[in-house]
Parts: structure tokens; sequence; C-alpha cells
């Protein structure tokens, strides 16, 4: 979908305090033998700090950095989420609303995996096309996967789980990127890449089941290699590009004209593979960032491009373009371009 004349306004962050690899194979949490390996460096761990209070302090984040106004005169807010973020039958777009928004903003929790962030985009971008009189939507999005369902230094091998919370003031108005074009597609036959053959009820997390994604993706692979082969990675494959391609059309812009790649953060055989199908090399991608923070849900690709404008990996001018995948299975992928790296400078252009 090609987005015109709509901007990030502000992008905040919640990113708490890094474990790194080397604490963690010292209490016996990371294999020993799996570092040069695998070269994580560490996770953001937040302790027992709730997902919707570190999506608060990233929403404050953004509104102050960016001088942004009230949360409350928002026309929407999206709220992604993947792991579980408080009571059952609770939604955490209601914290929000109570601490910052207020009950006038329509605000909706999203649930499309780690592709949720960039789906919402596509949402909010929607949403406020539709209607002339709305001006500004937020995407926010936190989880902190430290739970007993959940062993984030051996959930995946080669990649580790870190925590963190991410929002984007999307408007109508100049912000600090333009966002170019955004689109996200669902692959339908890979409904059970993570499924892990577990019956559909109850639900696992229900009945005290733990989550390791290293499980059930073998669990799939064994499946296919027993019925139908394994063509459905191929096709996931060419459903990423079918989708870049797509997108980088809308933009208007080429690869050539792309400066960074945000992926997923995740085990680096993975991304020698992105990188492979994209012609691009491991300097132009959030590896780096990736490898120190881990895989912290629908916001890796948000808090990469946060740390990319802070550190001076972008600068205005550049194309950032990102790239997401999602359990069931889909693919998202949407272009920006880079206008301001500080607030001095967007208010100078406004």
């Amino acid at each position: 979908m090609r987005t015109s004349n709509m901007f990030v306004r502000s992008l905040g962050v919640f990113v708490p305090d890094i474990v790194s690899i080397e604490q963690a194979v010292r209490e016996g949490l990371y294999p020993a033998d799996e570092v040069e390996r695998f070269q994580q460096i560490g996770a953001a761990v937040a302790g027992d700090m709730p997902a919707p209070e570190m999506a608060r302090r990233a929403v404050l984040d953004a509104y102050e950095r960016w001088g942004e106004s009230s949360p409350r005169e928002l026309d929407l807010l999206l709220y992604p989420s993947v792991w579980h973020q408080g009571p059952n039958g609770w939604q955490p777009q209601h914290y929000l609303q109570m601490h910052l928004l207020g009950g006038g903003v329509p605000a909706y929790e999203i649930r499309s995996g780690c592709v949720g962030m960039i789906s919402s985009l596509e949402l909010a971008a929607s949403y406020l096309q539709a209607d002339p009189g709305r001006e500004t939507a937020m995407v926010v999005s936190a989880d902190n996967h430290g739970t007993p369902l959940v062993d984030r230094w051996r959930m995946t091998p080669g990649a580790v789980i870190g925590d963190a919370a991410c929002a984007l003031v999307l408007g109508k108005e100049y912000g600090m990127a333009e966002l170019l074009a955004v689109n996200a597609t669902t692959i339908p036959e890979a409904d059970a890449v993570n499924d892990g053959g577990y019956p559909l009820f109850p639900p696992d997390a229900t009945v005290g089941i733990g989550l390791s994604f290293g499980d059930r993706h073998e669990e799939f692979r064994q499946r296919l290699l027993k019925d139908r082969g394994t063509g459905i990675h191929l096709t996931i494959q060419k459903t990423m590009m079918q989708q870049v391609e797509q997108t980088l059309e809308e933009a208007g812009i080429g690869f050539s004209d792309i400066s960074r790649v945000a992926f997923p953060h995740g085990r680096r055989e993975d991304l020698d593979g992105q990188m492979s199908w994209l012609g691009i090399d491991v300097e132009q991608t959030t590896w780096d960032y990736g490898r120190r923070v881990g895989h912290c849900g629908a916001v890796d690709q948000f808090i990469a491009f946060e740390h990319l404008v802070a550190t001076g990996g972008l600068e205005p001018g550049d194309h950032l373009l990102m790239v997401g995948f999602g359990s069931g299975t889909s693919v998202a992928a949407a272009a920006f371009r880079v206008l301001a790296t500080s607030p001095r400078t967007r208010e100078a252009r406004a």
C-alpha cells in the first residue's frame, strides 16, 4: 500500500538492561559451546516489569523526545502483542487508556505475531487516510517473555529472546521519517509452522505447556518430510521477495536506494539466507544491534530504527527497509525515508 503524506512523527522506546551471554553462561542458562557458533551477545531482560508498563514508558519517551502534544489527542491506538500481557480476559490497551489516553481514543489490541508492528502500521495508515479529520495514530507494542513457560536462552536454537517496547506516532504532518509504503500478507498453507502439532483446544498455555520454537520448527520439518516435502519454505522466501518488491515499487525506490534493512532479530544463519535473497551484506542490516538485545517480539525492527537514528546509522535522506515474519505464517515489509534525526531539525522544517 502506497502511503501518501504519512509520516512517523515520533518514535519512543523502552529497552531494559542487557544480560550478557557471558553472564547467562556463568549461571548455566546458555550453553557455553554455542557462544562462538551463534555470536549472540546478550538479551534485554525486563525482570518483573509488566509489558503494558513497558509500553507506557515507550509512549512517554515518544512524546517527550519529539515534543508531541497529549496522547489524549490521538485518533487511534493499536497495540500489537506477541506474548501474554496480563490477567486472562484482560486487554493491555486499557492500561494505556487509564494512565495516558483516556477513554475517548479508540484503542485495540492486535494479534498478528511478530509482524504486528508493521501490519498495524498498514491498518493505522488506512484509518488516517479514510477520513481527512483524522490526524494521528499510535502503534505501540511491548512484551516481557520472562515467564515460567519461556526459556529465553534456549527457546530458539541460535537466538535468544529479549524484552522491549516501542511506540510510534503516525500522522499526516512532517515528522522524523516518511512512511512510503507498507504491505503485509499471510501464507495460509504455512499455518502449522509454529503449532507444534498440538491440538487447538485446550490452548497449550492454559495447561502449562511451555513454548519452544526450536521443538516446534523441528516437529513441522519432520511433518513436511513425511507429507508433502519442504517446498513451503521456498514459498515463504518467494512471498518475502514479492512483499519487498511491491513495497519498493510503491515507494518509488529501488534496492540501490536502500541504506539499511531491518530484519527480525534472530539466528545469523537465517539472516544469511535473507541477505542472499536481497543481495545485501551484513553491514547493511541491523544484525549487530539485534544480537545485543535479542528477539523482542514485534518491536525488533522499530527499536533498531530508533537505535540507528540515535547513533548516526541513518541520516536525513537515507531509506530504511523493514522486513518481518510472523507465525502463521505472515510476511510484511515497509519502506521509510529518514527526514530528521533530532527534534530541532524537525521543528525547523515544521
